[in-house]
This record gives C-alpha cells, structure tokens and sequence, in this order.
C-alpha cells in the first residue's frame, strides 16, 4: 500500500469512488459521502503507534514496548465502513467456535490464517465479531502479529486500532535495514515474551504464517520463526477466501465479492503442562509431534493442511500435492495406505519422474523414487520436498524417496524416468533386480540414449523381457503436472493387456490417460516424443534468427515451417519403425506441437538461445539427442532440418548461414 500514497491527494480522489458501491448498499448519496470523509479524516489523524518511534530512538524500547492497544473510536467506525462492503461474505464453521471459547484464558489460544489482502484482519475481526455472541467474545480478545509496514500508510494504519497489535520486523525487513537488525531481533523477543503473557491474560494472538500476503491467492509455505507462536498452543485455523478480490492490491477501489470465511475446528498443536492437560477438554483434536524427523517443519506443514483443508483446490499453492485430485469438490489429504493396492518404484531423479511419481501418490498406493544418491533422498524425505526441480511443493505422505535398491524386490510396477544421459549412473546396481523381479517397466522419460531410445537400450542392456515393456508419453510439462493442470498421456505396450491398469493409476481429476492410436507401438510412441524435443530446439532456432533478423512478430514463418518439420520428424520415426499413424497422435503431433510453441519448452528456449549467441552445450533432451544422432542415423540433405540443428548446435556453424540455407532447401522442396 505503499507505493498506493506516493501521491496523497491521487489516492484520495480515486478512493472516492467507492461512493458508488455504498449507495449500492442502501446508503444514500450523503452518507455513502460522509462515510468516505470520515475515513479520510481518521485516516490522516490517526496517529503513528509510539512503538514506530523506537526506530529512531532505539532507547525507547524499554518503556514504550511492541504491544498497540486497540481504539473503541476507531473499532465502531471500521465495522460501520466495513459493513456495506462485507456484505456478500459469508462465514462457515460458527458452530466451532462454541468449542474454542471455554478454552480463553485456560490455556494459550492462537489465530492462524492464510493472507491475501491488507483488509484481512480487520476482515476478520469484522466477521467474527458478527457471526455469533461467541464471535463477537473471541473477536474483542484478537491481537494481531504486524509488520511495522502495515502502520505506515494512512489507509491501513487505520483498521489495524480495531484490535490491539503486537510489532514484529520480518527477516526481509532485517536483511533491508541491516542497521537496525540488533534493534529487530530485539523487538521480535520482546513480541514473544508479550504474546505469552497475553495470552496468560484471556487474549488470543492471531497470526499470518505465511509472513506476507499471496500474490496470486495461493497459500505459500509457512514460515518457521511463526513455529514458537503456535507450538503447545490450541489453534483456531481461519481459511479466507477472496478478500484480495475486495481489495485488490492495485487499487483503492473495494468490491462486493461472494467471499467467505471458513472457521476450523480448534486443534491442541503439541502437549501443554501436566496440570493443563490433565483438564484439557477430550474432545479438542490433539496434533502430537512426532517421535522422529523435524518436529518443526511437522508441525508448520500440518499448520497449512489446517489452513488449505478449507480453501478451494485453486489456493493450496505449495500444498496441492497433499490432497487427492481425483475427489472432486473435497479437500481429502492423502494417507499411507494400511493396505496397498501397489508398490510403485519409479527410478531416477528427473522432472517428469518427480512430477509422476507425485501423480501416482494419488492413488491408495506405496510410491519410492530410487536415486543412488542417499544425501538426496534423505534430504527430500526430511523436508518433504524435492529439492532440485520442485522446492516449492510439498510431497505427499505415500511418496518416498529412497536410495535402497532392496525398494525393487517387492515392486508391483516399475516407472522409468532417468534421463538419458544419467542412465549409466543409476541402472548398474539394480540390474539384478530388475532380471529377478518380473514385474510391468513403463518409461516416462523422452529423449534418446546414445545407442537408441531408452528402452532399447535398458532392454538389451539387462535382458528385460519384451511383455513388460511399456510407454507413456503425451504433451504436457511436467511443471504443470505438479501444478495440477489438466494433462493428458497416451499409453502403448508390448502386451496391451497392460494398459487398464497403468491407465487406472495415472487418471486423476486433472490427468487424462488414454490407450495410444496403435496401443502396441511402443517405440512409435517413443519416437514421437523423442524426435520432437531435436525439431524443438530446431523450432527455437529458427524463431530467434527471425526474430533477430526481421523483428516484430514472426508466427506466419514459424506456422508455415511447421508443417516441413513435423513432416520430416515423422518420415525419420517411421524410418526408425514407428507406425506412421502413431505419429498422429497425444505422443505425436500434440507434443510436437507443444514444444514446438509452448511458452514453457525448455527445448524450444534452449534453441532460441543459441540464435542469440548462446552456448549450445546447456543440457536437454532436444541437445543430447543431436549430440547422439548420427550413432543412429545418417544425418544428410535429405533431412534438411535435422541437418541444419545439428550444425548449428553440435558443429557450432554460424547460425545466419545454416538458416539462410535451409529456407532456400526448404522453399524447394
């Protein structure tokens, strides 16, 4: 809000445009008028809490403290301002709050909420306080954990004396102002050690642990330095939804929105005293910490499932993978099965594998990513994240990592997904197991080897019987698989009697598998997805150099071209003994397609790149396969793309000349 009042008088003529939502509420044009000044005129005398003036006088500290008390005069004007624009919100869960009022003053009461808007808090106050007599009671004992940001604009600092305030400085307000870090880590101790004995006192602290607002309505990670404010604590998880839709973050002007406010259950988050938890009500769900593993990061993710269990799927952000996705309209976490209907071993660390393996956790089955690398997969299951391509998301609870190749023995179904070029580092070691155990190899990963396609060469290489082999493969990112947006596979397999069952486990709410046009071709699917990252790179070429050269948008040349390089990509597959007719397909075509124009193809990037001078030798399927190609097929004019990448790329020729070549080849074909 800031960056809202650079310009003071700017920011009041367009918050008086809310003048319109206010006679929509009833009010007449007067007092929807003298509503609007009023605020403008508390907003401008509202004085700065005298604990913001600590900052220039340090000393201060000691005798004026962190803790703001609330202001009647300000509380009963912002529930009457608030009122017309809340008025299309909603609040679930009331009844929960019956449970949570005996516990005031009992024991030590926490808020915790997701955070989208500068108005949630007093958001929040404002519905609590209207939604029942016990409401109003837990309302009137808020006190909310602020940035000192939050009291410097006149527009917020305002609604922040509906409730009293306790100052924190967050580590980016440190890091900004390394000056004053002795003074912050001085007024975080000191808000700890007031938040406990408020809470001693009836008083119920509330808190964002996410440490600030989401800017784009999904819940973020939760913050560990909130962990001392809601470990041995009862917590009330608040779910907002759509207050950023109200107040959007760039603008004054405020919405009716059918937003709505979800009270949780109230939970006891660890174990208080032996006298309090001899009296401590049964039936108050009891979160324990866990015997083993990091109590705090288990205790700060269980916080956010409290939060997310309430929200739509759209807001869980970095916790969506906790959640089955194929239940529509709930939120229903995932659980280690008691009895498992699989035990899937997916092999090797890529981002398709990451991404699949978190798909198939969907499913009431035991999921083990195998990587020989023990410090990585500890890592991964201590903080329940990968941490190389997905440190963003959190891992479901039926997904492990392991570096035990024991893992193969009991295996129902094998997964694939090394990259090509990491083969030779992972297969060795488990190669007996996979000549002992006969279960079902499908391979996610596209790209070739430098003797063929994966396959081929893990097949030859370890004798694997030629019924077990299969292949999924279709247009999708894997990214966006973690993110849960609506994907598609296409599944071949030497014994198609296979794809049923691999069919089953990949269908989720926003995964469509289906059978490949010629169910058994599996190296045409192979083929497809393989080529298509080699005419990506090339795609991403020929879009630099004309973009380079002539500028503005280029489209018609790319979409012209197209056509000869989907035309040449499948005379090569069909040459290497794909179906042609495969090539038409999810696997084919589709992919081709998306990698080729998809504004994520890191194929397509990589080749644009080198049109602009960049190095050639930045790893990537498209690269490795045309590093690889000429061990598989003579490379010559009658594959006047797949020539013209490899000299640009692998040769290292100049990119004018081979492209200048190749659009006369081209214009005579």
């Amino acid at each position: 809000m800031v960056e809202k009042e650079s310009s003071v008088g700017k920011w009041q003529k367009e918050f008086f445009e809310n003048i319109h939502l206010f006679k929509r509420s009833g009010m007449t044009e007067d007092e929807a008028k003298k509503i609007l000044q009023k605020f403008l005129y508390l907003s401008s005398v509202t004085p700065m809490p005298p604990v913001m003036e600590v900052f220039k006088e340090p000393n201060l500290l000691e005798s004026v403290g962190v803790y703001t008390s609330p202001e009647q005069r300000s509380r009963e004007f912002m529930m009457e301002f608030l009122s017309p624009i809340m008025e299309q919100f909603t609040v679930e869960g009331v009844e929960n709050l019956k449970a949570v009022k005996p516990l005031i003053g009992k024991y030590p009461v926490t808020l915790i909420s997701n955070h989208l808007s500068h108005l949630d808090a007093p958001a929040i106050f404002h519905q609590l306080y209207n939604c029942s007599p016990e409401g109003k009671s837990i309302a009137e004992q808020l006190v909310f954990i602020a940035g000192r940001l939050a009291y410097e604009p006149d527009f917020t600092r305002l609604g922040l004396y509906m409730f009293g305030t306790l100052l924190v400085c967050s580590k980016r307000d440190m890091a900004d102002n390394p000056s004053l870090s002795d003074l912050m880590t001085k007024i975080n101790m000191r808000a700890f050690r007031h938040s406990q004995k408020l809470q001693s006192e009836g008083k119920i602290v509330a808190i964002f642990p996410e440490g600030t607002r989401s800017r784009d309505g999904r819940l973020m990670p939760f913050v560990e330095t909130v962990y001392h404010y809601v470990a041995n604590k009862v917590i009330i998880p608040i779910s907002l939804e759509k207050t950023d839709k109200i107040l959007p973050t760039t603008s004054l002007l405020f919405n009716q929105v059918n937003g709505k406010l979800v009270i949780g259950k109230p939970v006891l988050v660890g174990e208080l005293s032996r006298k309090q938890m001899d009296s401590f009500p049964k039936e108050v769900e009891q979160l324990q910490f866990p015997e083993h593993g990091d109590k705090k990061q288990f205790l700060i993710d269980n916080l956010a499932l409290l939060v997310g269990s309430n929200l739509n799927k759209h807001q869980h952000g970095t916790y969506r993978n906790l959640y089955k996705g194929d239940v529509p309209g709930k939120n229903i976490l995932i659980k280690i099965p008691k009895e498992p209907e699989e035990k899937i071993v997916v092999i090797g660390a890529s981002s398709m594998s990451i991404a699949v393996a978190t798909l198939l956790a969907n499913k009431d089955v035991l999921v083990y990513l195998y990587h020989p690398d023990q410090t990585y997969t500890e890592q991964c299951n201590t903080e329940r994240r990968e941490l190389k391509y997905y440190p963003l998301y959190k891992l479901p609870p039926n997904l492990v990592f392991t570096s035990d190749v024991e893992v193969l023995k009991t295996a129902t179904l094998f997964i694939q997904g090394t990259n090509p070029w990491e083969l030779i580092n992972v297969y060795p070691e488990i190669q007996p197991y996979l000549n002992r155990n006969k279960a079902p190899f499908f391979n996610v990963v596209k790209g070739f080897t430098s003797t063929g396609l994966i396959l081929d060469e893990v097949q030859n290489a370890f004798g694997l019987e030629d019924d077990r082999l299969g292949v999924i493969a279709g247009a999708c990112y894997p990214d966006q698989i973690m993110e849960r947006k609506i994907s598609g596979f296409e599944i071949a397999a030497s014994n198609a009697t296979l794809i049923p069952r691999v069919q089953k486990l990949f269908t989720t709410g926003y995964i469509f598998p289906r059978p490949a046009r010629i169910p058994t071709d599996v190296k045409g699917v192979q083929l497809g997805g393989a080529l298509k990252t080699i005419y990506a790179l090339a795609m991403g070429i020929v879009e630099g150099y004309f973009t380079q050269t002539l500028g503005g948008n280029v489209d018609n040349s790319l979409f012209h071209l197209s056509n000869r390089f989907f035309t040449e990509m499948t005379t090569i597959g069909t040459k290497m003994g794909g179906q042609p007719e495969t090539f038409l397909g999810l696997s084919g075509l589709t992919d081709f397609m998306l990698s080729c124009f998809g504004t994520d193809a890191k194929d397509r990037k990589t080749g644009y790149d080198i049109a602009y001078g960049s190095s050639s030798e930045k790893m990537s399927n498209g690269f490795y396969g045309l590093k690889v190609m000429p061990n598989l097929m003579k490379i010559s004019a009658e594959t006047p793309v797949l020539s013209a990448a490899y000299e640009i790329v692998i040769n290292k020729k100049d990119v004018n000349q081979i492209i200048e070549m190749l659009e006369g080849r081209l214009a005579r074909v």
